[in-house]
């Protein structure tokens, strides 16, 4: 019974603290009606006052509508306008650079033409510290992801040049259908010889 009692009595605090004046102006009151006009701006003092008035004071002259001068009228070298900025000479590419290609768009629907062939793609990069893909479960995986059947897979052994930057001689070896070597190939992959 006291549980209620005090429970009754915090609820009906609540509702008085709720229901009570406000002492903050209330900014949803309805301006008063005078047709919707504004109130007149208060002129101060110095307006009043003509001895702070500067004389004359500053306008804005249009120009003479004789002087404007319309597009479709002008003839000649004046049509052409500004001249274009001049670009500047792009730099000579250095020898030996080959300008890389950009890969091509996955293709949404390939179609299968049940020929299978074997991809290949190395486990990763010499002096790198991490391998691309870890595993020939997660390349099986990622392939099946794209949408890329895969029939069979193996680890293969290959021979490559041993510095930093070549691939691992360990390479993921995949066999699918020739129908997906495009996509195969925008992921990474090379087709076996």
């Amino acid at each position: 019974m006291k549980r209620l009692l005090w429970f009754l009595t915090a609820a009906l605090w609540l509702t008085a603290v709720a229901c009570g004046p406000t002492t903050e102006e209330d900014s949803t009151q309805t301006p008063p009606d005078n047709g919707g006009g504004l109130n007149a701006a208060p002129t101060p003092e110095s307006e009043t006052e003509t001895e702070n008035d500067v004389f004359p004071r500053a306008t804005l002259t249009p120009l003479p509508a004789d002087d404007l001068v319309q597009p479709e009228s002008v003839t000649g070298s004046e049509a052409e306008g500004y001249p274009a900025p001049a670009l500047p000479e792009p730099s000579p590419l250095p020898e030996g650079y080959e300008i890389p290609t950009a890969p091509p768009a996955i293709n949404p629907y390939p179609e299968a033409t049940g020929e299978l062939l074997w991809i290949l793609k190395p486990v990763g990069e010499q002096c790198a510290e991490t391998p691309t893909t870890p595993d020939l479960q997660t390349a099986v995986a990622d392939m099946i992801a794209f949408g890329i059947p895969v029939e069979a897979s193996e680890m293969a052994e290959m021979d490559v040049c041993t510095e930093c930057g070549c691939p691992t001689s360990a390479h993921f070896r995949l066999q699918i259908d020739s129908g997906y070597l495009g996509n195969a190939q925008v992921l990474g992959w090379v087709a076996e010889e």
